[in-house]
C-alpha cells in the first residue's frame, strides 16, 4: 500500500522553505494572521439535536408536530382589546400621563455623599434653560407606588 501525500501547493511561501503549510484552505483560517490560528469552534455544540440535520430528514422534511412545537405564543394575543384600544394600556402606569417634572434637586442638595440605593429627588420647578432628552423623560412617582 502506497502512502499518499497532498499535492505540494505552488503559491506557498511555507513550502518553498521546507516548512509545511498549515492552512487548509478554509477562508476563515486563511484571513487569520498566523495559519495556526484557525477560528475555534464555539463551546456549545449549535444544532446538532435539530431536525433536518441528516440527508433523510432533510428530504423527508419536518413534521408539522415538530416545527408547532418550537413556536412560542404571541405576547398579549389572548387581550380581548376594542378597535382603536392601546395593547399595553393596561400595563402603563397612571403617573406616566402626567407629563415631564422640573429640576429636581436631592434633599441635601447634592452636599453629601449618597447613602441610598434609590434616587431621591424633589421637583423644584422649570429650570430656565431647555430639558435635555433625560431630563424630559423624567417622571414624578407618587409615595405610596414608590
Amino acid at each position: 500500500m502506497t502512502e499518499r501525500k497532498p499535492d505540494r501547493d505552488p503559491r506557498s511561501a511555507f513550502e518553498d522553505e521546507g516548512i509545511p503549510d498549515l492552512q487548509d484552505g478554509t477562508p476563515q483560517q486563511q484571513w487569520a494572521s498566523d495559519p495556526e490560528e484557525a477560528p475555534l469552534p464555539g463551546d456549545e455544540p449549535q444544532a446538532v439535536e435539530d431536525y433536518g440535520t441528516t440527508a433523510e430528514e432533510e428530504r423527508e422534511g419536518e413534521p408539522l408536530d415538530g416545527r408547532l412545537s418550537r413556536e412560542e405564543p404571541d405576547v398579549n394575543a389572548d387581550l380581548d382589546l376594542e378597535e382603536g384600544a392601546d395593547p399595553e394600556g393596561s400595563t402603563r402606569d397612571s403617573y406616566l400621563e402626567e407629563g415631564p417634572v422640573g429640576r429636581m434637586v436631592a434633599s441635601d442638595e447634592g452636599s453629601r455623599p449618597d447613602r441610598e440605593k434609590d434616587s431621591v429627588a424633589r421637583d423644584v420647578g422649570e429650570d430656565t434653560g431647555g430639558a435635555t432628552a433625560e431630563e424630559d423623560a423624567m417622571r414624578t412617582v407618587p409615595d405610596e407606588e414608590a
